[in-house]
């Protein structure tokens, strides 16, 4: 069984995700950032692109304009503008 961590996707209207995730790799301002288990600290600036999030049950995709990214204490928080599911 993969290891997971926690991820939320957050838009001004409220989470458009929050769970349990295995890999997450999700636009920056300057280029593609991936994120796994045991991740160091990390807060970002997101850009414009498709965010991908894989969970033990599957595959999820959105689309994400700005916002930030900030990994600490074993889990992904995305602050977004917008996020819209593929």
């Amino acid at each position: 069984m993969p290891a997971t961590f926690q991820c939320s996707v957050i838009t001004p209207s409220g989470p458009a995700f929050e769970g349990e995730a295995t890999y997450v790799s999700f636009p920056a301002w300057d280029g593609q950032y991936g994120v796994m288990t045991g991740m160091a600290p990390l807060l970002g600036r997101l850009g414009n692109g498709q965010l991908r999030i894989d969970t033990e049950d599957g595959r999820t995709t959105m689309t994400l304009e700005g916002g930030f990214a900030h990994v600490r204490g074993g889990a992904l928080t995305l602050l977004t503008e917008t996020a819209t599911t593929d």
